[in-house]
This record gives C-alpha cells, structure tokens and sequence, in this order.
C-alpha cells in the first residue's frame, strides 16, 4: 500500500497530521524553503507528540547551508535529508554530503533528495543522486521540486520518464517518495507508479504551504493514497 507523509512544522501541526491519517510525519519550516529546517525545539516537541505511532522524518535544508541535527535525538528520529541545491557546481559535494550524512545521529537513516527542475537548482542531476545515494547507503530517495512557485513535479519531470526513475529507485532497494507541489490531480497521475510515499504540504494547507494544516484535506487525501480505487475523482473541493 502507498502511504501519506505529510510535512508540519510543530507539535501541534502532527497531532493534526495524525488525526487525519498521515503515515509519516516529516518536520519542516515551510518559510524556509523548499526543505527548510525546524528548529531544534520544534522537532523534539514533533517527536514527543508522535509518540512512536509512525515514523517520523527532518528536513535540513540544503547540505550547502551547513546545518545538523542535534544529537540528542539519536534513536527518536528515522529519517534525515539534505537538498541538494547548488552542489551541481560544488566540485567537492559528494564528499561533503557523505560528511554530513556520516555526522547525522546514530539510528537516523538519510533520504537523498533528487529535484526535477534540478537545472535552474543548480542540483546534480537526479539519475547521479541515485548512484551516490547506494554508495552512501541511503534508506530513500525523495523527488522533489526545489522552486514550489514555478509548477509540480509533472510540470518538470514527464510521467514516464518518472516511471522509469521509480523503477531504478526500486532495483537498488530503497525506498522511494514523490513530493512537489502535488494536488489530488498530481497524485492521482502519480499512484500508479506505486511510489512507496506521497508527500505533501500545500495540498493538505488552507491557503498556501505556509498556512495551517486542515484535517479534513488531509482525510480527503489519505483516502486517495490508501484506497485510490474508492476515493471520488480527484476534481473538487481541492
């Protein structure tokens, strides 16, 4: 079954998260771009609300911005990223991506974060972060959109050639979650690649990703994502 992440930036955010039937709780700061990391505080309020029910997840923004997370939150997270935008003209990113994978806190698995407008993001392009990401001994690979203003991740990447990217994320056996800008019309285009998540934040948001997070959005859709057969058309009040 294809599972929800949905994206908050506080305690409060991830009860709602919860509540409506998110399967991953990823931590981010929404005004900070498009990975923008939480405070410190915030993520140990996150985890402590989530209590173990699912996985939890931190954004830390772009790896080229030097940030970390704190170490006492070995064991309590499963999952860190990094972006990966500017480090296409970093001659040196690889290494300093293994640097930082290698400094994440013990128990943390690192997600690699490939972006479909990888260009203009003066990001690797995505098929080199997959091989490094087997190399680092990634657990995911994440694709995304660096720049949430200029379109969704199919405005970027075409439906097959996505196929196609899946599939190889699959062979290398990790885990793969497709996020940017997607609506229910995105994901409903996206659930027969069978990616192993869904992310979200804008959709599940009344008004843009920086507005507070609507349970009943996030319901609506759980409900596309787990049960794509039962769910009413895509084209409605989202």
């Amino acid at each position: 079954m294809i599972r929800l992440l949905i994206s908050v930036r506080n305690a409060e955010e991830a009860q709602v998260a919860l509540a409506g039937g998110a399967d991953l709780i990823d931590v981010k700061e929404p005004n900070r771009g498009s990975l923008g990391a939480a405070d410190a505080l915030a993520i140990k309020a996150v985890v402590r609300e989530v209590a173990g029910r699912v996985s939890v997840s931190a954004a830390l923004g772009e790896l080229l911005w030097g940030n970390r997370l704190d170490a006492s939150l070995a064991g309590q997270l499963q999952y860190a990223k990094f972006g990966l935008a500017g480090c296409g003209i970093e001659p040196d990113w690889t290494t300093r991506w293994k640097q930082a994978i290698a400094q994440l806190p013990e128990g943390i698995t690192p997600v690699a974060v490939a972006y479909a407008d990888w260009k203009s993001a003066l990001a690797p392009e995505p098929r080199e972060v997959l091989e490094y990401a087997q190399a680092f001994e990634c657990g995911a690979v994440l694709v995304d959109t660096y720049d949430k203003t200029h379109g969704s991740l199919l405005e970027h990447w075409a439906l097959a050639d996505l196929g196609r990217f899946v599939n190889a994320v699959r062979q290398r056996s990790l885990l793969c979650v497709m996020a940017g800008g997607l609506g229910l019309a995105e994901i409903s285009e996206l659930l027969p690649l069978a990616p192993d998540y869904i992310a979200v934040r804008g959709a599940a948001c009344r008004g843009d990703r920086t507005g507070r997070l609507d349970i009943e959005r996030i319901r609506r859709l759980a409900a596309v994502v787990h049960f794509p057969n039962r769910a009413e058309s895509p084209v409605g009040s989202m």
